[in-house]
């Protein structure tokens, strides 16, 4: 899958996340999960996706704080990631 675009997910409901990790694997998309916001902004900035899908209650960081560090980032890549919210 090399030149694969990748979306990180960063998504603490086991089963969303699986079911959004196969949807997008189908499509060609390479795909990390992250169950936390500390492990998602560990993520985000060692790898620097091309989009993040973020819940917004997660455990140890939530979404909205997360959001706020990924925009306040150092790296321009990951300061301009787009970011879709996918929450209940």
């Amino acid at each position: 899958m090399s030149g694969a675009q990748t979306i990180l997910v960063v998504e603490d409901e086991a089963k969303i996340a699986r079911w959004v990790r196969t949807y997008f694997e189908q499509a060609g998309f390479r795909v990390l999960l992250a169950e936390d916001g500390e492990l998602g902004l560990a993520l985000a900035e060692s790898e620097v996706p091309d989009l993040l899908i973020l819940d917004l209650n997660l455990p140890k960081l939530d979404g909205v704080e997360l959001c706020r560090r990924i925009r306040q980032s150092s790296r321009p890549a990951v300061a301009a990631l787009p970011v879709i919210m996918l929450t209940a």
